[in-house]
């Protein structure tokens, strides 16, 4: 029927294991790509209101393939008067959304339940970014942290640091149409 108390233990604490071992350099497998990639069915059955607003999905197509992509994102920062919506790409450059953006290849922005066509993407300069990162830092200072370290990056909590750090970490806006 289930299996013994102590099997089922082990097991959650080797995956407990594995997930706070993670290293957002390497791209997720296993039991944990289909966890990261649960929230994408969330948006996808119209459901997105649930992720309230710290995420969004954007829809986004093969540098090469032109395959469609699905990818929740962490909100870092918002510009509500302008509809602007602002990620951090936490593997940096070398992200494949980032790529594929970098190279034009935006469908759509979820936020919420609502699909937004026509969205333009900027990508921020480090100075920019790291005033939202400052202002996101403020706001929720443990996760921050927990994502720093995941990403393996740090700074020494000066200015200057935090615009160095940033050119690792790029920004990305989008602006709802």
């Amino acid at each position: 029927m289930g299996c013994p108390s102590t099997i089922c233990r082990r097991q959650l604490l080797r995956y407990a294991d594995t997930v706070a071992e993670f290293n957002f350099k390497q791209k997720p497998s296993g039991v944990f790509k289909w966890f990261l990639h649960a929230p994408t069915w969330v948006y996808r059955a119209h459901l997105g209101f649930l992720m309230g607003k710290r995420f969004l999905m954007i829809e986004h197509r093969g540098r090469k393939s032109d395959h469609l992509y699905r990818t929740v994102l962490e909100v870092a920062g918002r510009y509500p008067g302008k509809s602007e919506w602002i990620v951090t790409s936490g593997t940096g450059t070398s992200a494949d959304w980032y790529r594929n953006l970098k190279a034009g290849k935006l469908d759509a922005v979820w936020v919420g339940s609502r699909r937004h066509d026509g969205a333009s993407v900027r990508f921020l300069e480090p100075d920019e970014s790291a005033a939202v990162f400052h202002d996101y830092e403020s706001a929720h200072a443990k996760t921050a942290h927990k994502l720093l370290d995941s990403m393996g990056v740090s700074y020494d909590g000066s200015d200057e640091g935090r615009v160095e750090m940033m050119r690792k970490i790029p920004m990305v806006s989008f602006v709802l149409a």
